[in-house]
């Protein structure tokens, strides 16, 4: 019998457990027992040729998809009859294809149920800009990236696939708690949401974990067992958050 592998960190908060792990995804995922994730959220390297510091995102395009292939397999065994994975993966307008690159290479393991658009929009949250400022809402304006070119109209969007076991995952569909999710946009909030993930700094929506998982019908109905899977310095290596 599969037994779940030591966490790397063990907190207790409010009558609750939160286990994080540490490692390669490759290595930590064939050790969770078959069936036994809720929901699997991640973010990995889009191999776009971003200039991080310490990683190379120039692998060649069919050794990235072969390693995407590898990790779905590997996360489509974890993940329970009704759970879901959650990819946010981007393109760039010279190479536009790179996202629905990477959902095929997901095709034979996972089915997909969803396609949710963020649209990186310049956020104003309504905490951060206080009482004065007379904000209902957390206000969405104008394009996160804006470009200046004769030849594309952006590069302010990216895809976020859920993918589940069957494609016939029940989803909640919360009216209030969950606004900013039903609008399908995770504003980025530069002030906040600036994240260090190993060595990559990037710009990541914080609500995006906690959307995905309002919209998880299993999450809330029992004990939840997230993980959120994000890469490290390169696409072999992961790490797992519990």
């Amino acid at each position: 019998m599969t037994r779940f592998p030591p966490p790397h960190t063990t907190l207790k908060l409010r009558g609750a457990t939160f286990r994080f792990y540490l490692g390669d995804s490759l290595d930590l995922l064939p050790r969770f027992p078959e069936r036994s994730l809720d929901a699997i959220v991640t973010s990995p390297p889009y191999n776009l040729g971003i200039r991080y510091r310490s990683y190379d995102d120039t692998m060649p395009r069919s050794r990235y998809l072969e390693w995407t292939g590898t990790w779905v397999k590997l996360a489509a065994r974890a993940l329970a009859r009704d759970g879901s994975l959650f990819l946010n993966v981007g393109g760039k307008p010279t190479d536009p294809w790179t996202a629905l690159d990477v959902a095929q290479a997901a095709r034979p393991h996972l089915k997909l149920q969803n396609t949710i658009h963020w649209i990186k929009s310049i956020a104003i949250e309504k905490a951060l800009a206080g009482a004065r400022a007379g904000l209902e809402e957390d206000l969405a304006v104008g394009h996160y990236k804006p470009i200046n070119s004769e030849r594309f109209l952006h590069d302010c969007h990216e895809f976020v696939f859920h993918f589940t076991p069957e494609g016939d995952t029940p989803l909640r569909r919360p009216t209030i708690s969950a606004a900013a999710a039903t609008r399908g946009s995770f504003p980025t909030t530069p002030s906040r949401a600036a994240t260090r993930i190993g060595r990559i700094r990037r710009r990541f929506p914080l609500a995006f974990p906690r959307c995905a998982s309002v919209f998880t019908a299993s999450i809330g109905s029992r004990p939840s067992r997230i993980r959120s899977s994000v890469s490290d310095r390169r696409p072999s290596h992961a790490r797992s958050l519990a």
